[in-house]
C-alpha cells in the first residue's frame, strides 16, 4: 500500500489509454459521419440550387394551364351538395319534415274499424289543440 502504482494498476492504464483512442476515433468517426449528413441535407433543401431554365423562343402559341383556362381567382371551394339550387332546397325541405316529426305527431290512416286505442291511455298527457274563440 505504498503510494507508488502496482504493476497491475500500470497495466490497467496502458489499456485504458488504448481503448480510449479506439473511442475517441470511433467518437469522430460518428461525427464525420453526421456532419456530412447534415452537409448532405442542407445542399437538398437549400433555395440557391439551380432552376432549369426554360428556352426563350416558343414556335407557335404557348399552352396554358388548366388552372389558366378556368379563371376562377381565389374562390372559397362550396359543398358539392348545394352547387344545385333544386338539389339544395329539396335538402332543406327533407331538413323541416324531419324537424316537424319531433314536433307533430303524424296522422295514422284507420285501416280496419275501430279497434281501441292499440297504445293505450296515457293520462298524463293531453294532445288536444284549444280553438280559439
Amino acid at each position: 500500500m505504498g503510494g507508488g502504482l502496482g504493476s497491475h494498476e500500470v497495466a490497467d492504464e496502458e489499456e485504458d489509454d488504448e481503448s480510449g483512442d479506439s473511442e475517441n476515433e470511433f467518437y469522430k468517426q460518428v461525427e464525420q459521419l453526421r456532419a456530412a449528413k447534415l452537409a448532405a441535407k442542407a445542399e437538398t433543401y437549400s433555395r440557391n440550387s439551380a432552376v432549369p431554365s426554360l428556352p426563350d423562343t416558343v414556335e407557335g402559341k404557348r399552352h396554358i394551364s388548366s388552372q389558366m383556362e378556368k379563371n376562377r381567382g381565389l374562390t372559397r371551394s362550396r359543398n358539392k351538395a348545394k352547387k344545385n339550387p333544386r338539389k339544395n332546397y329539396k335538402l332543406k325541405h327533407q331538413k323541416a319534415v324531419k324537424n316537424r316529426k319531433g314536433q307533430v305527431q303524424s296522422i295514422r290512416k284507420p285501416t280496419a274499424p275501430y279497434g281501441g286505442e292499440s297504445t293505450g291511455i296515457n293520462a298524463a298527457i293531453s294532445r288536444s289543440v284549444r280553438f280559439k274563440g
